[in-house]
């Protein structure tokens, strides 16, 4: 077979697999084969401006959108560039086709610009790679896609090389603990049953896998008093209008006052992945529903059922007794956000809070946000309320900076028409600031806020008091990304109040197209967060 050969039948597995989009940086090999099989096939090509960026937008749009879907790089510098992008998909459980040209195995004895060994290279990041070329390219596809999206979801990395042999590596990780494979549900321990009969005061955690069962968890708790914490990667599974929500589980001290208070604690599709890693403080029992076994001892659960999540939460309909008063997760998460919002007031510029309360209010119902790695995280995944399952997305498992963007990118080529709200730091969007002009070329309604105060502000609170590195380490010169913005037509605004940044908003949201408000901050209330929301670090 062919290159031409070899790029039509990976194009035509993963269109028949229902994929529609395919994101990449192509080079000098054979990727333009590829995009080409694919438009033929129908999937729609996204020239990004680095293999990070469109590695990311791949991931988040399989995510999203539960289809395969692959990024295509060059080999050497396109591959090594994609490693973080990949890192992330196989971190936060997203399915991905990893797709690289490479030094074919024909030409590899005289040919050393840019060979590595690249099945090497990806392998601590994927779950299993493989050379798609000569022979039945199509079985191998099929089953890398078949691979990519087996519990727990993430990246499979495809040399493509008609020169060789194709072929699909054993999975350098479990692929899936499905139905199959483990004792059904059924079989688990009687303590189970015993667990839930002597509860009165039950808390439910939803994690990351719940996001497939939303409907089923939200039937489980509607119209109870259960207060639910929901992890960065499950918010919006329980709406966060319901009197029962009652905030975010993160693994720091903001939930602990209903973990405390709990005699049982039911988690279900909760990946100790998603947790910042503190002691696990709390003496009720712990029943973990998964869909793949735990690996972690980051705790130690009285109960494990590993199996299909629908068959497990099924378990608990009419098994969970409610004593809570109705007040209780509605209190308790007041209590929280108040505490959030108690620190000192901007003396330049606005609070990170007023940046997310602003957006929060200015925006539809309907907005998605897509939350970046740094200081701002801790105050616009709280504060940011959403009913929608999928309605902040942030990359929790990695917790990589230079996210928000290209995850802003997918979520609105996921969800055509609705409004995209990507909240970056100023050092997360010096790291993909490129695809502002992806952004424009493609004229999605995203409107990128920059928490901009010239500094790597978690870092700062990291140092604190000592000051290691201090300012060199964590700070930059200022930037006028509005100007920046407008230079990539992308229309832009830089505010310094909160009256201007409603201005702002309200003006942009008034046409369809991307806009970027470049938002002046001030820091000093960063440590405030931190600790409002991981407790005082020692007693700091």
């Amino acid at each position: 077979m062919g290159a031409p050969e070899v790029a039509k039948a990976v194009a035509d597995e993963l269109a028949r697999a229902g994929s529609t989009v395919m994101f990449g940086v192509p080079g000098g090999g054979n990727n333009l084969e590829i995009v080409g099989a694919a438009e033929a096939a129908g999937i729609r090509f996204i020239l990004a401006h680095t293999e990070t960026a469109a590695t990311i937008m791949a991931a988040t749009y399989g995510d999203l959108t539960g289809r395969p879907t692959a990024s295509v790089v060059t080999r050497g510098p396109g591959a090594t560039s994609a490693v973080n992008g990949v890192a992330q998909a196989l971190l936060d459980r997203q399915q991905l086709i990893m797709i690289t040209d490479t030094v074919s195995e024909r030409d590899a004895a005289r040919i050393s610009h840019q060979r590595l060994d690249q099945r090497q290279l990806f392998t601590a990041v994927t779950k299993a790679g493989g050379t798609v070329g000569s022979g039945d390219a199509a079985t191998t596809v099929a089953d890398a896609i078949g691979l990519a999206a087996a519990s727990p979801a993430g990246p499979v990395h495809l040399d493509f090389d008609p020169t060789a042999p194709s072929s699909l590596g054993t999975p350098a990780r479990p692929a899936c603990v499905g139905p199959s494979d483990t004792a059904p549900v059924d079989a688990a321990p009687v303590q189970l049953d015993e667990l839930l009969a002597a509860a009165e005061r039950p808390v439910v955690i939803v994690g990351v896998a719940a996001r497939g069962i939303a409907d089923q968890v939200r039937q489980l708790l509607d119209g109870t008093n259960i207060p639910a914490l929901c992890t960065y990667r499950a918010k919006g599974v329980v709406p966060e209008s319901w009197p029962s929500f009652a905030g975010l589980m993160t693994g720091a001290t903001t939930e602990a006052a209903v973990l405390h208070a709990a005699d049982l604690i039911v988690a279900i599709g909760l990946d100790t992945i998603e947790l910042i890693p503190n002691a696990w403080p709390y003496t009720a029992p712990l029943v973990c529903l998964s869909e793949w076994a735990e690996d972690s001892p980051y705790y130690v659960p009285a109960v494990e059922v590993v199996g299909p999540l629908t068959d497990s939460v099924k378990r608990l309909e009419g098994s969970l007794r409610d004593t809570w008063p109705a007040d209780f997760a509605m209190t308790t998460r007041a209590v929280e956000r108040d505490r959030l919002l108690a620190g000192p007031p901007a003396v330049r510029g606005l609070t990170p809070q007023e940046v997310v309360l602003r957006t929060r209010a200015a925006a539809p119902a309907s907005a998605v946000a897509t939350v970046d790695a740094g200081a701002h995280m801790l105050v616009a995944m709280p504060l940011w309320d959403t009913d929608l399952v999928d309605g902040a997305l942030i990359s929790s498992g990695l917790a990589t900076m230079g996210f928000s963007v290209p995850a802003a990118i997918a979520a609105s080529l996921a969800n055509p028409g609705r409004r995209i709200v990507a909240f970056v730091g100023d050092g997360g969007l010096g790291m993909c600031l490129a695809e502002l002009e992806t952004i424009s070329r493609h004229r999605l309604p995203i409107t990128v806020v920059v928490f901009n105060d010239s500094a790597l502000s978690l870092i700062a609170i990291k140092a604190r008091p000592e000051g290691h590195g201090m300012p060199n380490a964590i700070t930059y010169g200022d930037v006028d990304f509005a100007a920046v913005g407008t230079a990539m037509q992308v229309p832009s605004r830089k505010v310094d109040t909160p009256d201007g940044l409603t201005a702002a908003l309200e003006e942009m949201w008034a046409t369809d197209g991307p806009s970027l408000v470049d938002v002046l901050v001030d820091p000093a209330g960063y440590p405030h967060v931190m600790d409002a929301i991981r407790g005082p670090r020692d007693g700091r």
